[in-house]
């Protein structure tokens, strides 16, 4: 019976191989990393001395950066290959952590989120090469497999990070965990660099010299890739430009607003996003489970059936439980949404095409998030409270846009 189990279980994750396993294992070390800094990054960085609307303006300046390479950088994953940008730059991040490292102030943290976006020109590339290595009949297992296996380190991470910052101090603290973020990192990248292998035939050296032709032409391509879309792909995409608007809300301003208007100690909130990892883990396969036997659609909308009354009880939060079950109904809403979005996506885009029309997805979201963080920025200096209620206006459009606009294709691209 044992025997049987075992085999079952083999079958049953028979898919993680290759360079699905390479990219898990690496964010491994980035999951970790990311759960380190996400509780109390803003709370740093105003501490040294930037106020509320100077985060949300260098938040709006790092996806400007951002916007700038994903135009070349999905160009780069189709003509010259996945690998060799996706290492580089991911050496790249690891050293713009430097500079959080030994800031004196909240502008070498600007420069450093700078580099790192710049960096982070291998999105497309990434993005084209998982969806290139999971079968189309498990991508919702896939995509849950990228989402639950690499954050079951992170448990621990923001309660660690929590208890830094209550024993050390909030920025002698995070100097601490930017330096471990700044290893894991590195670690990532090596993996990378050993283990990943190329998806496309004969890809191309990158050549410096043909950057300025290939953003040039990339600028052409995102038209052609817009177009090339069916329709339902064009208003998915429309729904989660809209959707670009809420991440920064959070990103950047729930760790403010839970120190501020609830009162919690940072070592409180580091278990509660604990709490909320450990949610994601157990429920993240039993998920994309479930959406791979249901229709991607529906899970998508399901996902905003949850999302949008737990931004309310956050809103009202006023103690640690209350943000507690808050955060468990997000964690439950986020075991939906992404594997569910990004097989949609995957099921209505050739392979051939899915570095171009996936890097101009990337790029048009990151350009929505641009104005939604300096506009965060400035709601949360006039009420703590107005940037999360915006997001519950703009969970009910992306839902109505979903529900009445988005088809599933009735064949899905390999």
């Amino acid at each position: 019976m044992l025997k049987s189990a075992l085999a079952a279980i083999r079958s049953e994750f028979s898919f993680m191989r290759g360079n699905l396993l390479t990219m898990i294992v690496s964010w491994v070390f980035i999951y970790f990393t990311f759960s380190l800094v996400y509780s109390f990054e803003s709370p740093f960085i105003r501490e040294l001395g930037a106020p509320p609307v100077v985060i949300g303006l260098m938040s709006s300046a790092g996806a400007a950066m951002l916007s700038l390479v994903r135009i070349p950088g999905a160009f780069i994953a189709d003509k010259y290959g996945r690998k060799q940008i996706i290492v580089t730059m991911t050496f790249s991040i690891a050293l713009s952590y430097l500079f959080y490292i030994v800031a004196p102030d909240w502008r070498f943290v600007l420069l450093g989120m700078i580099i790192s976006n710049l960096s982070l020109i291998y999105q497309p590339a990434l993005e084209a090469i998982l969806a290139d290595s999971i079968p189309p009949e498990r991508r919702g297992m896939g995509y849950a497999a990228t989402n639950v296996v690499p954050n079951i380190p992170t448990i621990v991470a923001p309660a660690l990070a929590g208890f830094l910052v209550e024993t050390q101090g909030l920025v002698p603290g995070m100097r601490m965990v930017y330096t471990m973020v700044f290893l894991c990192v590195l670690a990532a990248a090596f993996v990378r660099l050993l283990f990943l292998k190329e998806t496309i035939r004969d890809p191309q050296p990158i050549r410096l010299g043909e950057m300025k032709g290939a953003f040039k032409e990339s600028l052409g391509a995102i038209v052609e890739a817009w177009r090339s879309m069916s329709p339902s792909l064009r208003f998915l995409t429309a729904a989660f430009l809209v959707s670009a608007f809420e991440e920064p809300m959070f990103r950047w301003f729930a760790a403010l607003y839970v120190r501020d208007v609830v009162g919690m100690e940072f070592f409180d909130w580091g278990i509660v996003n604990a709490v909320s990892t450990a949610f994601t883990i157990v429920l993240g396969f039993p998920m994309g489970k479930l959406i791979d036997r249901m229709p991607r659609k529906k899970a998508v909308i399901l996902a905003y059936f949850v999302f949008t009354p737990a931004s309310v009880l956050f809103v009202v939060s006023r103690g640690f439980v209350d943000v507690l079950f808050t955060f468990i109904l997000f964690a439950v809403g986020g075991c939906l949404i992404y594997p569910a979005y990004s097989a949609l996506q995957a099921d209505m885009i050739p392979r051939e095409k899915r570095g171009r029309v996936m890097g101009t997805i990337g790029t048009l979201n990151v350009l929505a998030s641009i104005p939604a963080s300096a506009l965060a920025g400035f709601l949360y200096g006039v009420n703590p409270a107005y940037p999360f209620g915006f997001t519950i206006v703009l969970g009910v459009v992306v839902c109505l846009i979903i529900v009445v606009l988005v088809k599933e294709p009735k064949t899905r691209e390999i």
